[in-house]
């Protein structure tokens, strides 16, 4: 098996552990929250203003600017 290989089936985990979230997030009286809530609750701090920059930046640098 190839780093390739590795690291698509790594991103294909994480795409389908997002989706799984969502899904669950969805249900009546689950207990996941779901996406633009845990996102307000994070920009409420300073501290999670600078960690959404920085998660930014480093997805622009890494993806985006090719």
């Amino acid at each position: 098996m190839s780093w390739r290989a590795v690291t698509i089936g790594g991103y294909l985990v994480v795409a389908l552990a997002g989706l799984v979230l969502a899904v669950l997030a969805r249900r009546p009286a689950s207990r996941v929250e779901r996406l633009p809530i845990v996102l307000s609750r994070i920009m409420r701090t300073r501290g999670g203003r600078v960690a959404v920059l920085a998660a930014w930046a480093w997805l622009g640098l890494h993806y985006f600017a090719r």
